[in-house]
């Protein structure tokens, strides 16, 4: 597999200073020893999105990975269980991942789409901020170096309680580095990452819808959650807040932030109604014209096959 840069993306930059870095960056990464290449190695790549979609991996959203928590609440954890949907066990060391990392990782994610898996990707910090919806500063810059360093941080854990297999070494950002000068980032993907953005096991998210519920962090973790459901099935609230590793201790505290956020969704056209039925304490979501194509397939093979 090829991990080295394209020295044609340096090229294609207009400005001579940053052209200049790039092409450093591209001469030391190709200087660097790598594995030989076969002949049958197959290469690897993520699917092709649409531009105006970010892919999330059905499983991520569906569990307390990247969590429903403010910046300054975060702490660091060690091997901890998080909670999951059935079937699938996470555990995860570092510093606690929220909303706005996964926003990050999906770009990163959608910037790799064209490379093969593991392959050096080049990106300049200005149009990752600006994918993001962050302002342009030094101030975000600086947030932008500290956020890339907690992904590449982080170490993940993946069992599948069906097959009894436990994955260690998952990192979400297997390298990145840095040209100070020009402020462009070069980063790698866990390849190990493909088996979560396959056919059935990755939703596309609209962007614009996104980054609309910007500091709406719970409506946010809602928001791909549902989307990875064709038909949401009938949840618990203590669930949800158990998924979206919500600190809220009080259940009724939460139901209160739950309607607010689902309030939200609605006017953001993710869903079209939602109802809480009580005493079961079970809510129904109606996605309504949010569902896509795909997945109106998928429900209709359901159906045929029932």
């Amino acid at each position: 597999m090829d991990t080295q840069l394209d020295l044609s993306i340096a090229s294609s930059i207009k400005d001579p200073d940053l052209r200049a870095s790039a092409e450093r960056l591209a001469l030391a990464l190709q200087s660097a020893p790598l594995a030989a290449p076969t002949s049958s190695a197959k290469i690897i790549q993520f699917p092709l999105f649409p531009e105006t979609s970010r892919p999330v991996s059905n499983d991520m959203a569906r569990s307390a990975l990247f969590s429903c928590i403010q910046g300054k609440d975060r702490r660091f954890i060690k091997d901890t269980l998080l909670a999951t949907v059935e079937g699938l066990e996470i555990r995860f060391t570092g510093e606690q991942l929220n909303q706005d990392d996964h926003d990050l990782l999906m770009q990163l994610v959608f910037m790799a789409q064209y490379k093969p898996l593991g392959a050096w990707v080049m990106a300049p910090a200005y149009g990752i901020l600006t994918a993001l919806g962050r302002q342009i500063g030094g101030k975000q810059y600086r947030e932008l170096r500290i956020d890339i360093a907690r992904l590449a941080a982080s170490m993940v854990i993946i069992r599948n309680t069906k097959t009894m297999r436990e994955v260690f070494g998952h990192h979400l950002l297997a390298k990145a580095e840095q040209d100070e000068k020009s402020r462009h980032w070069i980063y790698r993907l866990d390849p190990d990452l493909r088996a979560l953005y396959g056919e059935i096991s990755h939703t596309l998210i609209d962007w614009e819808q996104r980054l609309a519920l910007k500091g709406k962090d719970l409506a946010r973790w809602l928001q791909l959650y549902l989307a990875s459901h064709a038909k949401p099935f009938p949840v618990k609230v203590a669930t949800l807040r158990d998924l979206s590793g919500s600190r809220t201790k009080a259940l009724k505290n939460f139901r209160g932030k739950l309607r607010l956020a689902l309030d939200d969704l609605t006017n953001n056209g993710d869903i079209e109604k939602w109802e809480i039925q009580m005493p079961q304490d079970l809510l129904f979501v109606d996605r309504g014209r949010a569902v896509s194509e795909s997945q109106r397939r998928h429900l209709g093979r359901t159906r045929t096959r029932t």
